[in-house]
């Protein structure tokens, strides 16, 4: 009986460990982990939690372009608090911040110059980001609102 109970005790134990690692909670395994991150499209949501609805919101010209160009419409996060990237005519850089138990982000960032076209697109959806959801393969940074996401893949990623 004394077996039992230790086994029962074991299983709990090792269930209730599993069930308290959560990744998308991790800060630095999702932003901080030296990987540079290309955008991969962006989305609207009804349900932010719900990764099966989502609607694209660039057209397929927009995409062709944006995975073309695989050392463009990038981002990279540090541990210290620093971000930069590029997109295809211009590069930015700032700082950034994100509270795991709620997935609030901050960012501040400051660009070379004024971006047009689709690098205005990629610049404001990170500027506006105010949430996000991830792991070290997928990073989704939404609005205020949380139905509007844009998404990153590590670079070199083929989604």
């Amino acid at each position: 009986m004394k077996m039992k109970i230790y086994q029962l005790f074991l299983t709990l134990l090792f269930a209730f460990s599993l069930g308290s690692c959560n990744k998308e909670d991790d800060i630095m395994e999702i932003f901080a982990n030296g990987q540079t991150w290309h955008w991969s499209g962006s989305y609207d949501t009804p349900n932010w939690k719900d990764n099966n609805k989502s609607t694209p919101t660039l057209d397929r010209a927009a995409i062709q372009e944006i995975n073309s160009k695989q050392e463009m419409y990038i981002i990279q996060f540090s541990n210290d608090g620093t971000v930069t990237g590029r997109g295809s005519d211009f590069t930015f850089n700032g700082t950034w911040s994100a509270n795991g138990k709620d997935q609030s982000f901050h960012i501040n960032l400051r660009s070379n110059k004024t971006p047009s076209g689709l690098d205005a697109t990629f610049y404001q959806e990170i500027v506006n980001a105010q949430f996000y959801r991830g792991d070290s393969q997928l990073i989704r940074l939404f609005n205020g609102t949380k139905n509007h996401y844009i998404q990153f893949y590590p670079i070199g990623f083929n989604n």
